[in-house]
């Protein structure tokens, strides 16, 4: 069994590294003429964590040209992988040894991001991910289509398995809607009140969710986790 785990809100408390690369981004837009100023403190945009970058700038601020976007988008890019680079990046507590555990028991761990493939790469080398996951889909890659889009090529590059995705984002929760796989929605992470109410399972915390998984045997799909469907 494959267990597919969103990243940014469900590994790697993104919170402060995307504050500091968005005030960077926010202030460049304000210095050129672009938007009023204006202090957004860690939790105004946490919200926007885990949310692909074309949508993030659709939904914060739509009226803005599109080469503004993309500009303000690769700064906070940029800033992002230097922050990882320099050793700001912090994975919540418990994960590493939850990831452990897993592996140690059968589970194959893989992660589907809305991420760009550079920002992935700073982290697997910085955080030693490749200890844990043998497989990394970005959603750059697949030109920021939506997660459950992307799952259908998962699907098809491993064809005999079954899945469980984990996520902190309704997103995360609509791969498995859309392509009937169980979900964990992680509350832990930066979804809004309500968000993750459809996933089949909720956990407060990564060592949680490891004492859910470790329940339910990889190599007996029948009991993966189903709540209520």
């Amino acid at each position: 069994m494959i267990l597919l785990f969103d990243f940014d809100g469900t590994i790697h408390n993104t919170k402060r590294l995307y504050g500091c690369a968005f005030r960077k981004a926010y202030e460049m837009l304000v210095r050129e003429g672009f938007a009023p100023e204006h202090y957004y403190a860690d939790d105004d945009i946490s919200k926007y964590l885990g949310v692909s970058a074309p949508d993030m700038w659709n939904s914060f601020m739509p009226e803005l040209p599109q080469e503004m976007k993309h500009k303000a988008s690769m700064l906070i890019g940029r800033e992002m992988i230097d922050g990882v680079k320099s050793g700001q990046a912090v994975l919540y507590d418990g994960v590493t040894e939850m990831l452990s555990e897993l592996r140690e028991v059968g589970y194959r761990l893989m992660i589907l991001s809305n991420c760009r493939r550079a920002y992935m790469d700073a982290h697997r080398e910085a955080s030693g991910l490749d200890r844990f996951f043998e497989d990394y889909f970005c959603a750059e890659e697949y030109s920021f289509i939506p997660k459950e889009e992307i799952f259908l090529h998962i699907r098809e590059k491993y064809p005999d398995t079954s899945f469980i995705m984990i996520g902190d984002r309704a997103s995360d929760i609509e791969v498995g809607i859309r392509n009937h796989i169980p979900t964990i929605g992680c509350l832990y992470g930066f979804a809004a009140p309500g968000e993750l109410d459809p996933a089949d399972e909720l956990v407060t915390s990564p060592q949680e969710l490891g004492g859910l998984l470790r329940k339910s045997p990889p190599n007996t799909p029948e009991n993966a986790v189903r709540r209520g469907r």
